[in-house]
């Protein structure tokens, strides 16, 4: 009996041994393992599908003419990131360097020697060699060429290809001003006889260089599509990102109506617009999401005037007008305080060229006098002109202003807008009478280009054919030493100045309006570097 109770007991033990395996093989996992699981197939997912594109957008008033340094007249912003040049500029504004890694110069100072970057390819993927350097130069030199910035390398005799990787770019003189020259969006260098090559379709439907953006597309009228070099990796050396780009898309999207495009940046439809008319900050400044950036620029603002027609021949006339502005109204009342009056021909910006005594030398505000001159030159019941100038609000605003100030000295004008495509029509078409135009660069040879009788009629649209102003320039700009030069630019501006050749007016301040999406913004004098550290947050 007792041996039954024992086995009894025993079998109610792995009965119930069984049915606890039984239950735990049916029972669910714990809730801890199922999330691990899960959370292990998102991260798969997620590694599976490609990161969002970062794609910035920035808009502009007008469109590009051509994708070609060469031949273009107008630089498209473009330019500057699908083609590199020789020499690059910091942030500081000082020449570094950039396709060339070094140079130096005999001691008579006409041959300088450039050692070119070995690590170079085109968007095609060819390397980038000698040839390529002599080819763009000798091609922006050739006359039939017609390029625009054949003048600004005058300097050159010839470019000598030593080997591969060194070239010899001799000079018909001493040229202090070669750095900034080849520096420049124009300079930028191309792939040899891609004319040849691609006919034309190049500067249209092919573009190629070796900058950190290649080409895509060129919707003309609607937009310019940039992508990333993947194979950048030669950013110049003041850069903090010398390889590819963070940011794999840039669209140039043109926007002519200035209304439109404060819109489309407060709505997202922009990240970027730079030259932010003063007129718009105050609605600007209130957005949470917009940032605004200032600076100094090499910008200057004038009224113009046909000099070689009557009654704009007669010193007197041109001066009247000088005296008949005031330029301390006009910062104040256009530009919000923004800015600074101008009196002479460049802007303080360029400190080494700048005439310190423009304001001295200029004419001062004074209707009396302007009246005066106005009678002694045969005009005592004053004159009447059309007011031209782009229909943007700034500069619609300005001529209003002025519109009034000339009044008071019996000098009466009507209006008349332009868009910016008509506005340069007109003026090589030579119908100019008072019109209003603002210039950006950060050099002297910026009065080169808009006032050598070589120059006319456009851009010489002030049309001054004058002798002395040719003479002082050349001799300029031929000056052995940088500070030589600067010197003979002064004495080019106290003659500019003495003549009233322009109306100076206004130097105003460099202003980009930025939304939040876009990281690591940097503040450049000259042009913003895309490639150089900017990202973009993407939703």
């Amino acid at each position: 009996m007792k041996w039954w109770c024992i086995k009894k007991a025993y079998l109610i033990l792995v009965l119930l041994l069984i049915l606890t395996v039984s239950l735990a093989g049916c029972a669910k996992p714990p809730q801890n393992s199922e999330s691990s699981a899960q959370q292990a197939q998102k991260e798969d997912l997620q590694k599976q599908q490609p990161e969002k594109e970062k794609v910035l957008v920035l808009g502009y008033d007008r469109d590009a003419e051509i994708l070609d340094t060469i031949k273009t007249a107008w630089y498209s912003d473009a330019l500057i990131y699908i083609y590199d040049r020789l020499v690059s500029r910091d942030y500081d504004f000082k020449y570094k360097p950039g396709l060339a890694e070094s140079w130096e110069t005999s001691e008579d100072g006409l041959t300088w020697t450039f050692h070119l970057r070995k690590d170079v390819k085109f968007h095609d993927g060819k390397p980038f060699k000698a040839e390529d350097v002599k080819w763009t130069i000798d091609t922006i030199k050739n006359p039939d060429t017609g390029s625009p910035f054949r003048g600004d390398l005058e300097a050159i005799k010839e470019v000598i290809v030593k080997d591969d990787y060194t070239v010899d770019i001799v000079l018909n003189y001493p040229f202090p001003n070669l750095l900034f020259n080849l520096s420049n969006t124009a300079a930028g260098i191309q792939e040899k006889d891609v004319y040849t090559k691609y006919g034309d379709d190049y500067g249209t439907k092919v573009v190629i260089g070796t900058g950190p953006y290649k080409f895509k597309e060129w919707i003309k009228g609607d937009r310019i599509v940039l992508e990333k070099n993947p194979d950048y990796n030669w950013g110049p050396e003041w850069m903090s990102n010398r390889g590819p780009a963070l940011i794999d898309k840039i669209v140039l999207r043109v926007i002519p109506d200035e209304n439109a495009r404060m819109m489309e940046l407060e709505t997202s439809g922009i990240h970027i617009l730079r030259d932010v008319p003063e007129t718009y900050l105050e609605r600007l400044e209130k957005v949470p999401e917009i940032t605004i950036y200032k600076g100094p620029a090499t910008k200057l603002g004038y009224l113009a005037y046909p000099t070689d027609k009557k009654p704009f021949t007669d010193v007197r006339v041109r001066r009247a007008i000088n005296y008949a502005i005031n330029r301390d109204d006009i910062i104040q009342y256009v530009f919000r305080g923004i800015g600074q009056a101008a009196y002479g021909y460049l802007p303080p910006a360029l400190k080494d060229e700048y005439l310190e005594e423009s304001k001295d030398l200029a004419y001062k505000y004074d209707p009396e006098k302007a009246k005066q001159l106005l009678a002694e030159a045969g005009y005592p019941n004053g004159l009447k002109f059309t007011l031209s100038a782009d229909n943007s609000s700034k500069s619609t605003k300005l001529a209003q202003v002025l519109q009034n100030q000339l009044k008071q000295v019996g000098i009466e004008t009507d209006i008349r807008l332009y868009d910016s495509s008509s506005y340069t029509a007109m003026l090589k078409e030579g119908k100019q009478e008072l019109f209003l135009r603002e210039y950006s660069w950060p050099n002297a040879d910026i009065l080169d280009w808009f006032l050598l009788s070589s120059q006319f009629p456009y851009p010489n649209h002030s049309r001054w054919k004058d002798k002395t102003t040719d003479e002082l320039i050349k001799k300029a700009s031929r000056m052995p030493t940088w500070e030589e030069r600067a010197q003979g630019y002064k004495d080019v501006q106290k003659y500019l100045i003495e003549q009233a050749v322009w109306c100076p007016i206004y130097v105003p301040e460099k202003i980009f309006a930025v939304r939040k999406e876009v990281l690591n913004f940097k503040f450049h004098p000259w042009m913003l570097m895309f490639n150089d550290g900017f990202d973009l947050k993407v939703e």
